[in-house]
């Protein structure tokens, strides 16, 4: 067996058909069914239940595609070890958040200290954020709360404590605290569901007991518009409270408002010398969030 057939075996199993497979990989579907064939041989026994082109895993494919991906992910990884010790450093980091609150505070700086850094930052719910680490789609995590799996080692990094945003021109905007009771019959600004799935409003208004009342879904720079109006409120961090212009931050009373924000990657990934980097940083600036408390 070698690393080939695996590759080819991991695209049956994914596409469940032949031809399509065969297309895919640019082989023709005769030398696809012979490799499978001999690979199969070489297990001791068939892989796939067969109807025609259509192809599905048994039990016996399922436990050689776990290890095939094992594999190949070892693969990936070694190539990328030995580009990193050929180049010094791989300088693209791919970190999967739950929300752009989590990076406000330190994103801009960090990349103005490490210029040589690329840094794409994506929106994800936190299912997708530990399927992204367990599949290479995400270097790291940035989440409200710990992402629970043997693979993915989570460190928390600061607690934080949740806000209430609202505009200078809102009736409460003179309020030192608040409590999520007292916003129940408010319009409530937030980001579009399908862009974050896990929104603070959604998780915060539920353990309040009711239901938000949504005025504005879109990106944060019209919200922050529409709340300067006094027309909405929303909701932030208290490590972040001067990150809005013109916008009150308002601490939550409750004691449901405290998140816990953690960092989590695939504890079986090689990390970069630039991922060690961003690593480090954040372990710092959770250090000085914390002073400040």
């Amino acid at each position: 067996m070698d690393l080939l057939q695996l590759k080819y075996f991991k695209v049956v199993a994914e596409q469940e058909h032949i031809t399509k497979s065969a297309k895919l990989l640019m082989v023709s579907q005769p030398y696809l069914s012979a490799i499978v064939a001999r690979l199969e041989e070489e297990m001791g026994g068939q892989l796939f239940d067969r109807d025609g082109r259509i192809v599905v895993l048994n039990e016996y494919g399922k436990i050689l595609l776990h290890h095939a991906n094992e594999a190949l992910q070892h693969l990936e990884d070694a190539k990328k070890e030995i580009a990193d010790m050929r180049s010094r450093d791989t300088k693209y980091i791919r970190l999967g958040s739950s929300s752009t609150m989590l990076s406000k505070r330190w994103l801009v700086d960090f990349l103005k200290e490490h210029d040589d850094i690329r840094l794409a930052h994506l929106l994800a719910a936190h299912n997708e954020i530990m399927d992204g680490l367990l599949s290479g789609r995400f270097d790291f995590g940035l989440t409200t709360g710990r992402l629970d799996h043997p693979k993915i080692i989570s460190v928390p990094l600061w607690k934080d404590r949740y806000t209430l945003l609202v505009g200078a021109r809102h009736p409460m905007a003179r309020r030192r605290k608040i409590y999520l009771q007292d916003i129940q019959n408010e319009k409530i600004c937030a980001l579009p569901e399908d862009q974050s799935k896990l929104r603070i409003v959604d998780e915060l208004c539920k353990k309040a007991g009711f239901e938000p009342d949504f005025v504005l879904e879109g990106n944060v720079e019209l919200l922050s518009d529409y709340m300067r109006e006094g027309l909405g409120v929303s909701f932030g961090l208290a490590s972040v409270r001067d990150a809005y212009r013109d916008i009150r931050s308002i601490p939550l009373a409750d004691e449901i408002g405290e998140a816990s924000i953690y960092l989590s990657w695939c504890g079986e990934r090689y990390l970069t010398n630039s991922m060690l980097t961003l690593q480090s940083y954040l372990r710092d600036v959770g250090k000085q969030i914390e002073a400040e408390r």
